[in-house]
């Protein structure tokens, strides 16, 4: 009785929402599992159940694998707006769940927040688990990756299979506890990756296993590449779903050495996001023609990467996530393998919308000393802590008159007028929009 309640209330509650155009909030959720907390364990899923954790890439990584799914003739429910909570989780089952209690699509597509999914695989049993990344993301919340992994192992229920990334040491110790259900995805070496780090930030230098250094070969970001232990043996190993080979000017990767997809931009997490998705695929037993032919007209979103050509001039945003060094180190590794002179604009209008914490510790984990190079003609702070990514650029060595500042993005284009050189908007995603209007502005 409690389920067909908690359902009525629910659809009443979103139907009122979409009346008042309040489509996609999680109150829905968040109102029956108050009534009724055990409402998610009372509903029917269909077989496959895929969640998807990590620090970043989660919604990415949901969405080419939901139009995968569907491409390949299966119907999906996915929490397509994001809510990645209990109560976000809730709601897009409530949108879907028959009167009878039923889930009733082929496959359920799930992007759930890292520390969260002990509470979701507590209702609702997965069939898989995809592990992207940990990274140092949102300190005040998250602590460090040591202990967000500890929670993500809280979440990992004995009949999942797990599909994790083998490239980063944090992510790839699932194997230790789990080897009979592990599975992995990454990227071979590439012609841009490094031999030593160009920042000293290095999240995790230590064997989880034995606790000793590890060695690297070489490394896609931050910790992420080819490490091993050469005390206990824990390494990355031989991937099962890799990027084999990437053509960064013909835009197109190689998956396995057998499935040639295109990718523009070929960005490292975009690959990432197709690396995984095809290992999907191939423990789906999808077929391989549908696959290829899904993914290669996955396009990276214009709110993450945009790229336009305004008089002579090119203007490039790449969104990324305040309070996570490792998303803005990989949009500073790709600014500086573009060729020609640079003016780069940074800022963000708000760390975070979760807690009243301003902590801008992060900011001293990137890598700004790697674009402190003559190339880079001056960087553009905006934003109400414009004075904190000055103060940054200034201890990173650059000379004063290479670091200019401004309140918010307003007048933005016109200040671009006295530089030259291509625009790379380096930006949390809040500052993205307002970004892209100055762009569009410049005359």
């Amino acid at each position: 009785m409690s389920r067909l309640i908690g359902t009525f209330l629910g659809k009443s509650i979103l139907l009122a929402e979409r009346v008042l155009h309040k489509d996609g909030s999680t109150f829905p959720g968040k109102f029956v599992i108050k009534l009724f907390p055990k409402y998610l364990s009372k509903l029917k899923y269909p077989k496959d159940v895929i969640m998807v954790t990590g620090s970043s890439g989660k919604g990415s990584t949901t969405k080419i694998i939901a139009n995968m799914l569907r491409n390949c003739g299966k119907t999906v429910c996915h929490n397509l707006e994001g809510s990645n909570m209990i109560r976000g989780i809730a709601s897009t089952m409530l949108k879907h769940v028959t009167w009878g209690g039923k889930i009733p699509e082929d496959v359920i597509v799930l992007e759930v927040d890292e520390r969260y999914l002990k509470e979701v695989t507590k209702y609702i049993t997965p069939s898989l688990i995809v592990l992207n990344n940990l990274t140092r993301d949102q300190p005040p919340r998250q602590g460090n990756y040591d202990l967000v992994y500890r929670e993500i192992e809280k979440g990992i229920t004995d009949s999942a299979e797990l599909l994790c990334n083998g490239d980063d040491p944090i992510t790839r110790q699932v194997v230790l506890k789990h080897p009979e259900k592990f599975h992995s995805f990454g990227i071979n070496r590439l012609d841009t990756d490094f031999d030593d780090l160009p920042t000293a930030v290095k999240d995790c230098a230590y064997c989880p296993k034995c606790g000793k250094r590890m060695n690297y070969g070489w490394y896609h970001y931050g910790t992420v590449g080819d490490f091993s232990c050469p005390s206990c043996g824990y390494s990355r190993g031989t991937v099962d779903y890799a990027v084999t080979a990437a053509d960064t000017k013909a835009g197109t990767v190689t998956l396995n050495e057998k499935l040639k997809i295109c990718v523009n931009p070929p960005l490292l997490f975009h690959m990432y996001n197709l690396a995984a998705a095809y290992g999907v695929a191939d423990l789906m037993q999808l077929s391989p023609e549908k696959v290829a032919e899904s993914l290669n007209v996955e396009v990276i979103s214009e709110k993450i990467y945009n790229r336009l050509e305004k008089k002579g001039r090119t203007f490039v945003s790449i969104s990324c996530k305040a309070e996570n060094n490792a998303t803005y180190n990989l949009a500073h590794y790709y600014t500086l393998k573009q060729p020609g002179e640079k003016v780069l604009v940074m800022g963000l209008r708000e760390i975070s919308r979760r807690y009243s914490h301003f902590d801008l510790s992060w900011i001293y984990d990137l890598d700004m000393e790697a674009l402190n190079v003559p190339e880079v003609q001056e960087v553009i702070c905006a934003g109400p802590y414009a004075a904190d990514f000055a103060l940054r650029c200034k201890l990173a060595g650059f000379a004063p008159e290479k670091i200019k500042t401004m309140e918010t993005l307003e007048g933005l284009a016109k200040e671009l007028k006295r530089t030259t050189g291509d625009v790379y908007g380096i930006l949390n995603f809040d500052y993205i929009p307002p970004f892209l209007e100055e762009v569009n502005q410049y005359k």
